[in-house]
């Protein structure tokens, strides 16, 4: 017997990182189920609030580093992920009871494909509703971007496989992620003017939640110098994501500006005991803010107790804030008081000095996960599914 020995060919592609006060971009290679960080770059830039008017700073970006990266690397890398460089983006998360009609046999691979477009027929139902009534899209205005079944139960015991098995009854959270179709459309011109490919459009939301906190309920804050993104887990699964207006570049600016300071300054004693007055206004804010959308997104469920912020720096000043609130005075339901906990990243060795890029690396983590699983059958047949919508 003879055995023929066969290269496993890498897969190397774009991360892009935008809508933050830098574009960053990373050359990442995927092979036998690892991942290499290659070559990364940042181009500092600032975005303003109209997506239209930003795509050509964006696109300029990109292909600045993709200009130097080919020229260092030798090489042409026509494949790329990149994020949501703009406001809009929704989140619906289902939980879906399926009874089979016929136990007689195990589940085949048609079966699977009934099963699973049935549970996304009823999803997406249930998520142009509730995106119609909140913010008065409708379905045929929206892009499908992630299709992703989170857990899976049958007859009550927790499963990540169901092809071949025999149950009667099968749990399923499935969420949806979407983006207005004509944002979806900004992005393809981005690819287009890059003359790239995009395999995959991956909200740094959806990501930097899927890393490895160790806990099942999570709230994790994304304070950005444009935005600030509010993510929430409960046993497990993203319920919902939420950009918000309220971000803290204006905070440096105007300490900046009254204090005659550059903002590099201003980032480097932020969490010292200086300009309280204004910090103190911001914080005010934010707290408002956090805890209407946290209400918005909770109603009646219990508010996580441990919290993750992601920002251009550690924020201190933000954690000790939030940290000593009581949020059941904001109309919020909690058992505990509030604590920061950090995730697993087992390419990162200090993430608190790697934050400002962590978008980044959770997208490359995700990304490597996006690979493992394009064998599987319920990613298949997901994959199936998708390009009809």
């Amino acid at each position: 017997m003879s055995f023929k020995k066969q290269k496993i060919e890498a897969n190397i592609i774009w991360i892009v990182d935008v809508w933050t006060y830098k574009a960053r971009v990373a050359i990442t290679k995927y092979q036998n189920r690892d991942l290499e960080l290659i070559w990364y770059w940042e181009k500092r830039q600032d975005f303003i609030n109209n997506c239209q008017e930003n795509l050509s700073s964006i696109t300029e970006a990109i292909r600045d580093s993709i200009k130097k990266a080919e020229s260092v690397w030798k090489t042409n890398i026509n494949e790329l992920i990149i994020n949501i460089p703009f406001q809009e983006l929704f989140f619906e998360t289902s939980k879906i009871n399926y009874i089979r009609k016929d136990t007689s046999k195990e589940i085949d691979s048609e079966e699977l494909k009934e099963i699973i477009l049935e549970i996304k027929n009823i999803s997406l139902k249930k998520a142009f509703k509730n995106i119609k009534q909140d913010y008065s899209y409708d379905k045929n205005q929206l892009k499908l971007i992630i299709c992703n079944i989170s857990n899976i139960i049958i007859d009550k015991i927790e499963t990540k496989k169901i092809l071949w098995k025999n149950p009667k009854e099968i749990n399923i959270s499935i969420l949806n992620i979407f983006i207005p179709e004509t944002k979806y459309d900004n992005i393809e011109q981005i690819a287009k003017n890059l003359d790239k490919k995009i395999i995959k459009i991956l909200p740094s939301e959806y990501a930097v939640a899927k890393l490895d906190y160790n806990k099942k309920n999570v709230v994790i804050i994304d304070l950005g110098s444009c935005h600030t993104s509010i993510i929430v887990k409960q046993k497990g699964n993203i319920i919902w994501a939420k950009k918000i207006s309220v971000w803290i570049r204006e905070l440096i600016i105007e300490i900046s500006k009254k204090y005659s300071k550059t903002r590099a300054e201003v980032i480097d004693m932020i969490d010292e005991d200086l300009f309280l007055e204004e910090k103190q206004k911001f914080l005010e804010i934010f707290r408002d803010v956090i805890t209407i959308s946290l209400e918005e997104i909770l109603w009646d469920k219990i508010c996580p107790s441990n919290f993750f912020m992601i920002g251009w720096w550690s924020n201190k000043f933000v954690k000790k804030y939030i940290s000593e609130l009581d949020f059941n005075d904001y109309w919020l339901k909690t058992t505990k008081k509030i604590s920061f906990i950090t995730p697993n990243i087992e390419y990162l060795d200090d993430i608190d000095s790697s934050k400002s890029n962590l978008n980044i690396f959770s997208m490359m983590k995700w990304s490597l996960d996006f690979i493992k699983r394009q064998k599987d059958p319920i990613e298949d047949t997901l994959k199936q599914i998708m390009n009809d919508y």
